[in-house]
């Protein structure tokens, strides 16, 4: 669950923000309209090479004309069903393993059953409104030589190490963005040797952001970036249990990840820090995801074909 803000610790002023939503429509519209073009001349002045920036517009650019939704939605059914069927232990102290993604010595796994598949846990299942647990639920989590690191990364602990970001390198946290938007419509999966659909970096981008942001939260970027693609396949399983089947909306997947990417571009100074807090006061409920439209390539223009 994504972390709840505090409206006097943030200076949202959500309850007013709540109490005339006409209003906060009006000025988010504004917000956008106001959002200025970035252009090749922008990241030329921060320090990058032409050549990397045309490498990596030619890695990520969204196909033209594709809708992303709809092409994800194939894969993402494909993938919660392989994960449904993973093997499950007996409860949580006996939790079966699956090994999922490997980077050096580090590893992303998921342990079954999550804690959410406790028969005490409880929650409402999102059609019938019936209390319910959630029987398919897993515990991703990396490792480091076969030994667990930390604690459970929470929602809140993935944004706080997202925000650190901004210290570090700014063109590596845009970088990272990209990926994670792309992630969300599962654009840079393929099959494995085992046909099944696993997250592929692009190379010569992973190489770049490697280049500037070595470790997230002390893992190595690429194991950051399998950790999220196993956490919001996990929202895609909780989902289909609970009422949402079959991928048939952005709920899980799509809004996880895309609530990243939009924490990315309000870090960015790119989006509204009003706006991104104000959905979360709203349905769908613990999420803000970035509008995948024409104003997402104002975002992260990269992404632009035409760029």
């Amino acid at each position: 669950m994504f972390p709840k803000l505090n409206p006097v610790r943030d200076g949202l002023m959500l309850q007013r923000l709540k109490n005339s939503q006409k209003f906060t429509k009006k000025i988010f519209r504004i917000l956008s309209n106001n959002v200025e073009k970035i252009t090749k001349k922008f990241y030329l002045e921060m320090g990058l090479s032409e050549k990397d920036i045309l490498a990596i517009n030619k890695e990520l650019s969204l196909p033209d004309g594709l809708k992303l939704s709809p092409s994800a939605k194939p894969r993402r059914i494909e993938i919660l069903r392989e994960a449904i069927g993973w093997p499950k232990g007996k409860n949580q102290k006996k939790r079966k393993i699956t090994e999922i993604y490997k980077s050096g010595d580090f590893v992303v796994a998921v342990g079954k059953p999550g804690k959410e598949a406790a028969p005490d846990f409880k929650r409402k299942h999102y059609i019938t409104g019936e209390t319910t647990n959630n029987p398919n639920d897993m515990n991703p989590f990396i490792m480091k030589k076969g030994k667990k690191i930390g604690n459970d990364l929470t929602f809140e602990a993935l944004f706080e190490q997202i925000e650190h970001l901004m210290r570090a390198d700014v063109f590596g946290l845009e970088l990272l963005g990209m990926l994670i938007f792309r992630m969300a419509f599962m654009l840079d999966h393929g099959r494995n040797q085992k046909n099944q659909w696993r997250y592929i970096p692009p190379k010569t981008s992973l190489s770049i952001l490697k280049k500037r942001l070595p470790e997230i939260g002390g893992v190595p970027v690429d194991a950051f970036l399998y950790f999220l693609d196993v956490l919001a396949l996990n929202e895609d399983v909780k989902m289909h249990t609970l009422g949402h089947e079959n991928a048939q909306h952005d709920y899980g997947r799509v809004n996880t990840l895309l609530t990243f990417a939009h924490l990315v571009a309000v870090l960015l100074n790119r989006r509204s820090l009003a706006r991104f807090a104000l959905a979360f006061a709203y349905p769908p409920f613990n999420r803000s995801p970035l509008p995948h439209t024409k104003g997402s390539l104002l975002t992260f223009p990269i992404l632009s074909p035409g760029f």
